[in-house]
């Protein structure tokens, strides 16, 4: 069973290289080693999500057997719950443990009466397989300028809580 401890502070110099690893694995061959290295340094360094978590994005880090599988986010938004971040190891994927993730999610969703929402990179066909078996509907694309020449080319899915 897949644990979720809260990251402190004092988490956020251990989380990094976790997240560096995955990315990497993940992205590159999406978009390539420099969009990623630009992306990890201006949204996923250890400052941004310090910024991030005092303004109130929740970061936990997934634990099996006191082993750190991955990591995930999010916020509460007025209007949904935007999950920002569901990550999995590579090495853990096919176990079962995304599913216990969207569990926890549907979840929080229900008692905080918002329906979910989150972006992924329109070439994340992995992802996007994912998210559509556990329900998630395509609401919109969106493409957006990310400095450096570098562009998000996204959808959004939605799912509804209730």
């Amino acid at each position: 069973m897949l644990e979720r401890r809260k990251v402190t502070e004092a988490d956020i110099k251990t989380i990094h290289p976790i997240i560096t690893e995955i990315w990497q694995e993940v992205y590159t061959p999406i978009i390539g080693s420099s969009q990623v290295a630009y992306m990890l340094e201006t949204y996923q360094g250890p400052e941004n999500i310090r910024q991030e978590m005092q303004q109130g994005t929740q970061y936990y880090l997934l634990f099996l057997e006191n082993t750190c599988v991955g990591y995930t986010a999010y916020e509460v938004k007025p209007d949904y719950l935007y999950l920002s971040k569901i990550y999995i190891h590579q090495a853990y994927r096919g176990q079962g443990l995304m599913r216990e993730v969207f569990d926890w999610y549907d979840q929080l969703s229900q008692e905080l009466k918002l329906k979910q929402r989150l972006r992924v990179n329109q070439k994340n066909s992995q992802a996007i397989a994912v998210y559509q078996h556990r329900g998630f509907k395509l609401i919109k694309e969106d493409i957006a300028d990310i400095g450096q020449g570098f562009l998000m080319i996204d959808y959004f899915f939605e799912k509804n809580c209730c």
